[in-house]
């Protein structure tokens, strides 16, 4: 620790729940953490991401707190093993950008990671676009989610 009496750096950690409930779960780590006292658990933040079913991140220097926290949830599914980046959970956090009918973007998800694509119809209620690959040879449209696509250039006249 240092001499200001920070917590050490503090890393997220993802939680498996069944799918659906995650808020349960979250609300359960919240209350028990609480109960156990805020001296003994350095839980910074409990996060569910409402895109994401079946998992709640958790922030916390020390991944057997966040375990001993869960053991016992009725949803608890487990720990995913590794540390999450924070960047990762940020940028599911923050709104997509702008992207327009005509727009070039690239594919960020599998499995077709890498390629570029003519943004052809956006349907936002279920929140897809629909692409023609510029990379292939085939010019048949496929469907991914704007979530998973970054804009590269604007529209091409």
């Amino acid at each position: 620790m240092s001499s200001q009496g920070q917590q050490p750096g503090c890393r997220v950690y993802a939680i498996r729940a069944v799918g659906g409930q995650e808020y349960g779960v979250a609300f359960m780590l919240k209350a028990r953490a609480e109960n156990k006292g805020l001296d003994k658990v350095r839980v910074s933040a409990i996060v569910v991401l409402p895109t994401l079913k079946g998992f709640v991140f958790v922030e916390d220097p020390m991944p057997y707190e966040i375990q001993n926290l869960a053991m016992g949830i009725k949803h608890y599914r487990g720990m995913v093993r590794g540390v999450m980046n924070v960047d990762e959970l940020l940028s599911s956090l923050a709104k997509p950008a702008g992207i327009n009918v005509g727009d070039i973007v690239e594919i960020i998800v599998e499995p077709f990671r890498g390629y570029r694509g003519r943004v052809v119809d956006i349907d936002k209620e279920k929140g897809q676009v629909y692409l023609e690959l510029l990379d292939s040879s085939s010019t048949m449209p496929i469907i991914v989610n704007i979530k998973g696509v970054r804009k590269i250039e604007g529209k091409q006249q």
